[in-house]
């Protein structure tokens, strides 16, 4: 008798695989999560340009940005001229007029924006806001998502491969250990007192492993169910 057939005699589809498959399946609700907080933590709040006027009072709220659109905001013929390639929106957002009598000229000098003010309404802050990842330096955001799934690529080869040679068990339960401590990384890492690049890159090399094992566990825990046995829905 093959063991195939053993197996099915004595129920291969029995409590203990069903608990074990659902637990397998738990484990799936945690890659999508890893992927998708950077949706929150990057998000790209409303922003513009501080009001020179008053740069260390100035907050995003309809009186500061009526003041400001008044005063320094980029009229759509003055994106026009600039030759650039942003949209009219993101110009206005990203340069601000130099003082002039008559604002509306398209012979006004448009300058790139030192600092921001962001909106507050559904974030308190988030690290596109803390690292000044907009306009002329929005790829720095581009580049931490590409870089997390190139993460994604490696962790599925390498997971891959080694999950063949040693287990999937042992893997899976290494991959555990690897996002917790990854996860903590990305959430801790990055301080005020390092500065941009130390935070930037602590983050960036946290979140490459994030994606690693996430590949680790979701690569395994299909093998591991599939190999649980036959299942029966019907």
């Amino acid at each position: 008798m093959k063991f195939d057939t053993f197996l099915a005699t004595i129920n291969d589809w029995g409590r203990f695989q069903k608990v074990k498959y659902t637990f397998i399946c738990l484990t799936y609700m945690l890659p999508p999560i890893m992927v998708y907080t950077y949706t929150f933590t990057g998000a790209v709040p409303n922003h513009r340009c501080k009001n020179p006027d008053s740069i260390d009072r100035d907050t995003y709220n309809n009186e500061s940005n009526i003041l400001y659109n008044s005063m320094y905001k980029p009229t759509k013929e003055q994106c026009t001229g600039l030759n650039t390639i942003l949209s009219v929106s993101d110009c206005q957002r990203c340069y601000i007029q130099s003082k002039s009598n008559n604002q509306n000229s398209v012979d006004v000098q448009l300058h790139k924006c030192q600092s921001f003010v962001y909106d507050k309404k559904y974030y308190k802050t988030t690290l596109t806001e803390d690292w000044s990842m907009v306009c002329d330096r929005i790829d720095f955001r581009s580049a931490v998502q590409m870089i997390f799934f190139a993460g994604y690529m490696v962790g599925s080869i390498v997971f891959g491969v080694l999950a063949d040679k040693y287990g999937r068990r042992p893997i899976m339960s290494f991959s555990f250990i690897l996002m917790s401590v990854s996860g903590f990384v990305c959430a801790f890492g990055p301080q005020p007192t390092f500065g941009f690049w130390p935070s930037y890159i602590i983050f960036v090399v946290a979140r490459f492993l994030l994606a690693c094992s996430t590949r680790g566990i979701s690569v395994s825990g299909f093998v591991l169910g599939s190999e649980l046995g036959k299942i029966n829905f019907f």
